[in-house]
């Protein structure tokens, strides 16, 4: 808990919006005045089974503009801020789920997680959920845009578009006009394959280049990445929306 009470300190520190301002930011994030405090200082959160709540810290970590694995020393600090959209506000939901897609098994980022770290990052123990995810290829050094596999059939991105086209898709990544996000995103995937997992919390606010789409909404994104017994290494996008 060290470094993730440093990095969450250093978080804090670094936002214009929240610097000296933790009960704020618990208000902001839904959860109880003194929880930010009690992460920061609570000792009995050394040796607690539970740790602080993977929603509740999906919800800080977006209004302070970071991810997960910084705050857990995964990844490097921060170069940019996760912009906020309309759904994350100071005045975010406070139920910060994540969405069935129509599946029996319920589906959630902490889910995913724990599945990853008891399988060893084996695509097998995620078989029953791959209808409700995307699968890309991990992207080499100068790849430039992200290349899809296939697309879950009750996957986020499925639903957006009205059909699991994997054409469609890899036509609309090709065509962003935003190269920075492009190389963002391609990064982020290199980051997954490489460390195992990325759950970021994202908005998009973006007209589809080549379908009559607009998408418009903030969802907690996991990538994770996994390798099969007989298959190559790939990384799966598990997009859960913020409702």
């Amino acid at each position: 808990m060290e470094i993730f009470r440093r990095r969450l300190q250093e978080a804090i520190d670094a936002s214009p919006e929240y610097r000296g301002k933790i009960q704020k930011l618990s208000r902001d994030a839904g959860v109880g005045d003194k929880t930010v405090y009690n992460m920061l200082k609570a000792e009995s959160l050394d040796v607690s089974k539970a740790g602080p709540g993977i929603f509740n810290m999906a919800r800080i970590t977006g209004l302070l503009g970071v991810s997960l694995d910084f705050l857990v020393g995964r990844a490097a600090p921060p170069v940019r801020a996760i912009q906020s959209g309309q759904g994350i506000p100071a005045h975010i939901n406070a139920s910060l789920s994540a969405q069935l897609l129509g599946s029996d098994a319920p589906l959630s980022a902490d889910k995913i997680l724990r599945l990853h770290l008891k399988s060893g990052g084996r695509i097998e123990a995620f078989e029953p959920f791959l209808p409700q995810c995307d699968q890309y290829y991990p992207p080499a050094g100068d790849d430039e845009t992200l290349t899809v596999k296939s697309v879950g059939e009750k996957s986020l991105s499925a639903l957006t578009m009205g059909r699991a086209d994997k054409e469609l898709l890899q036509g609309a990544l090709n065509q962003v006009d935003d190269t920075s996000l492009k190389a963002r995103w391609v990064d982020d995937y290199r980051t997954a394959s490489r460390n195992g997992t990325l759950c970021t919390l994202e908005t998009l606010d973006v007209q589809m280049p080549n379908h009559p789409t607009r998408v418009r909404m903030d969802f907690i994104r996991c990538l994770v990445g996994v390798q099969g017994a007989e298959s190559d290494p790939v990384v799966l996008n598990f997009s859960m929306l913020v409702v």
